[in-house]
Order: structure tokens, then sequence, then C-alpha cells
């Protein structure tokens, strides 16, 4: 049970992070703590595939959010 309660707390810090977030590095750092918790969960299911899954989402992620603020800080933005 507190893993659960764990993990529905990482979602809803990472979730909160992102909708308060008054730059693009704190979205990015909770957009990475919402993918961890997810991460996290299939681990817990003990599912292989579904944490093979969880896993390449979550460094496919972190490659576009990094691109994105790349992009961005390039131009000036950030």
């Amino acid at each position: 049970m507190i893993e659960l309660a764990f993990l529905v707390l990482l979602l809803a810090g990472g979730v909160a992070a992102v909708a308060t977030a008054n730059s693009l590095v704190r979205v990015i750092i909770g957009a990475e703590v919402a993918i961890m918790a997810g991460i996290w969960g299939a681990a817990l299911s003990r599912d292989l595939s579904l944490l093979a899954v969880a896993a390449v989402v979550g460094v496919a992620e972190t490659v576009l959010m990094v691109a994105a603020v790349y992009r961005l800080a390039k131009e000036g933005h950030v």
C-alpha cells in the first residue's frame, strides 16, 4: 500500500510541477518526475515488457524535451 501512495505522490508531484512552472526547466523536471513514476509503477507490476516500454518512452521523452529546450535556448527564449 505504501508503494501505491508513493506512486500517486510522484505522479501528482510531477503534474503539479508542470502546471505551476515558471520556466521550461521546471517543466522538464516535472515531466521527468512523472516519467520516473511511470517507470517505477511498471517495475512494481513485475511485467518486463511493460517496464521495457516505459523505459523506452522515458528515454524518448527526455530526448525530445532536451531538443526542444535547446532549440528555444538557441532562439533566445530561455
